[in-house]
Order: C-alpha cells, then structure tokens, then sequence
C-alpha cells in the first residue's frame, strides 16, 4: 500500500484536481481569447479611423497632402506607425524605414509584422499590426498600423500567467492529495493490525480513535461498539453454556442415578413404574428449561415471529388470578389483584401471560416467608406508559443482586434448595424487550419485593 494510488482517497482527490486544473484552464483561456479580441478591436478601430483620415486626405491634397501629413505624425513620439514606399519597396517616408519582417497577411486583409528600429544604437525589435494603403495615381504604398509592443507582451504574460497557475493548482492538489493519503493511509493501516488482532482472536483490542468527527472515526467508533457487542454476546454465550452444563446435570445425574438403582434392586412393577415416571418428569424439566432458552434467544436476537395483537391486561390478570389462587391457597398465601379499568395494550398475549405467570410463582415459591404471607398483582394507564407489577411481602431481594437475578441460570444461594432453572426473571426481561418497555425491581414496604413492568403505551 505504499503505492498512492492504490487509496481510493488520492484517486479521488487526483481526478478531482486533474478536472479543477481543466476547468480553471478552460477559463483562462476564454478570458485569454476574448482579453486578446477586445484589445484588437480596440488598437484594429483606431487604425481603421486613421485609414479614414488618410484616404479623406489623399481625396484633398493627393500624394503631397499625404506626405506632409506623415511627417508631420511621425515627428513626434507615437504608437501609430507609418511607412510610404514606392512600387519597388524603396522608403520614402514615415517611422519604419527598414522593410517588415515576418509579414503575415490575415483573409481580412490585416496585416501582422516585426520590424527592427535602432535606439541609441541598439536594434530594438517591434511588433506591429496594420493594413496596406495604395495610392491609385503614382501607385505608392502605405503600410498604417500600431505598435503592439504591450498588447503582445501582455497576451503572453497572461498565457504564461494561465499556465504556470494551472501548473501549481495540479501540483498543490496532487501534493495536498498524496499528504491528506499518507495520514490516511496510516490510520487504514492502523485499523488493518488492529482488525488482524481481532481476527486471530483477541477481541478485546479496540479500532484506534481520535477526537474528530469524521467518517472514518464514526466508522471506528461503530466497530468498536460492535465489537463491545460481540464481546458481551462471546461472554454471555461462554457463560450460558457453562451454566446449562452445570445446571443440566444435576436433574440428568438423577435420571440415571435413578435409573441405575432401579437396575441394581429387584423391582416390582411399581418401582419400574415410579422410577419411569420421576424420570419423565425430570425429562419433561429438560425440555422446558431448553425450550424457554430457545424462547429467550429469539425474543433477544428479533428473529421471533410473535405477532402483536389488542390485548386486554384486565382479562390478563383475572386469568392468571384464576389459574394461580388455588395454588396459593394450598400454601397458605393470599392471591390479591387490582385492575379497575379495562386496560389495552397492543402486545402478544402469550408472552404477557408467560411473563406475569412467572413473576406470580416466583413469588409463590421464593416471596413468602413470613407469618401473613400475601401477593399483590395489578395493572394500571398513566398518561403514556401502562404499569404492570407483582409484589409480595417476603424477604426481598438485595440491591447488589438485583441486575445478577435477571441474567440466565442465575439462582441465589436462598433458592438452591427449591426446583427451578433460573430462567424465570430472563423471560420476564425478555418479554419486556419484545414489548419496548422497562423491567425495575423496587423495595416493598415494609418488606418484600416490587418487580414493576412499564411499557408505551403506543407500540
């Protein structure tokens, strides 16, 4: 990558200067050609008006007239030029004596030459421009012109002037390119070893960055937070499965603990029987544990085809307080609800239910410790958010646990002992996400547990 050109930046930055330096020359030259019109017009006018004179003099005084006033022009200092000459080129009069050189005769009838004049006895070379005046009586010859000394120098500095900014405006582009490239070229390089850092496996080294604003930081900036993403995703992924290897274990150690000792014993039908069926139900708990990870990872990665229809929270919580109460009662625990109005929330029913089921048997099962115990579900609209919750009166939960609690196999060294897989609370979070809403877990008073959801109410 030594080579500019192989950046897409210089190219750039090439053409462009490459059609910068075409138009500015494209200009120039216009200005060129009509800056050197306009002072031929001007200098051929004032020749064509001194044509005039002299002819109107010769009509008068004829070829005497016509001399006199020669020399009466070329007597002084002027930028008119004159030279009368016989059929035979021999001078006569007027302030060109030797014969022009170069003479270059236009189609109409302009004529352009150089002629040699001796100042202080240097010889001096002047450029004029004029046309031919001939006497029709003794067929004498008048060359009548203008020194266009300036107006030639002055065409060629311009033409020289155009070049040269031409020049300088490529140059100063290409230069300006090929340095912009360079500092270019070493950030791409930068970002190449660091990207085959982060191929080869290290994916804890970061883009390079700097202050500004520009493309190719924003680009950098994007990466990295992808690659903060992957890194949380690899970790998460790394964590997960260690977690199923543990948590899956145990109840697959049981299963074939169970299996063996039934093997080992002599059983009756029965204890074939019960050993089948603690190993179904054991099974059955594998399969919802894989198929609520399955659940969790569609929700979380949007490839989930859920669709979103009116759901009524009212009907929600009188379902779940129908299926949940009898269940509650059997431990003793009252099973309250509050919802006055009939709330609706464009959502998916079933994630809904899932979500709020958990959160009532984690509730049950983990929430109610005390002499009185008791849960609270309910639903109520604010002005833009709909607020769904279950309470209960238990020991809580401790702040320092509370974002732990809601990462996948996670289970608190209070509820070892209880059946469950640690992935009620991630099914709940992720129901939330699905529905663009927020998951707090708050401090009852004066004990107990608050899990709150929020959700928009326009989804």
């Amino acid at each position: 990558m030594n080579n500019p050109f192989n950046l897409a930046s210089f190219r750039l930055i090439f053409i462009y200067t490459m059609l910068l330096g075409l138009s500015v020359g494209l200009v120039l030259m216009f200005l060129f050609f009509t800056t050197a019109r306009d002072i031929e017009l001007e200098a051929d006018q004032k020749i064509i008006e001194k044509v005039e004179d002299l002819n109107n003099i010769y009509l008068r005084y004829r070829e005497q007239g016509l001399l006199n006033y020669i020399r009466s022009e070329t007597s002084r200092a002027t930028l008119d030029i004159y030279r009368l000459y016989d059929s035979q080129n021999n001078y006569i009069a007027g302030n060109i004596k030797s014969e022009p050189k170069d003479v270059k005769v236009n189609d109409d009838g302009w004529i352009e030459f150089a002629y040699q004049v001796n100042e202080n006895g240097v010889e001096k070379v002047y450029y004029g421009r004029g046309r031919n005046f001939i006497t029709p009586r003794r067929n004498l010859r008048l060359i009548v012109g203008r020194v266009v000394n300036d107006e030639k120098i002055l065409k060629e500095r311009f033409l020289y002037s155009s070049l040269w900014s031409i020049i300088i405006i490529i140059f100063l582009g290409i230069f300006g390119g090929y340095i912009l490239s360079r500092n270019f070229l070493k950030r791409i390089s930068d970002i190449n070893k660091t990207s085959k850092k982060i191929m080869d496996g290290n994916l804890k080294e970061r883009l390079p960055t700097t202050k500004g604003k520009d493309e190719l930081n924003q680009l950098s900036s994007n990466l990295n937070e992808m690659l903060d993403r992957l890194d949380s995703l690899m970790t998460n992924m790394k964590e997960v499965s260690d977690n199923v290897a543990h948590d899956l274990r145990t109840p697959l150690n049981r299963i074939r603990t169970n299996l063996e000792v039934t093997l080992m014993s002599n059983p009756d039908i029965d204890q074939y029987k019960k050993s089948f069926e603690d190993a179904l139900v054991e099974t059955d708990n594998l399969i919802k544990t894989f198929n609520s990870i399955l659940s969790i990872s569609k929700v979380e990665s949007g490839t989930s085809d859920l669709d979103r229809n009116p759901v009524s929270l009212k009907e929600l919580i009188l379902n779940m307080h129908e299926l949940y109460e009898p269940i509650a009662e059997s431990d003793g625990i009252k099973l309250n609800y509050e919802v006055n109005d009939d709330i609706i929330i464009n959502g998916n029913y079933n994630l809904l239910s899932q979500a709020l089921a958990n959160l009532i048997e984690n509730a049950i099962n983990y929430g109610c410790s005390n002499d009185n115990p008791s849960i609270n579900v309910g639903a109520k609209q604010n002005e833009n958010l709909l607020s769904l919750w279950v309470s209960d009166n238990g020991i809580g939960i401790k702040d320092v646990d509370k974002d732990k609690v809601l990462e996948r196999f996670v289970r608190l060294d209070s509820s070892r002992s209880l059946k469950g897989s640690g992935l009620g609370l991630n099914i709940v979070s992720s129901a939330v996400k699905f529905h663009e809403g927020t998951l707090k877990l708050l401090n009852a008073k004066p004990s107990g547990l608050i899990i709150l959801i929020e959700i928009p109410v326009e989804l």
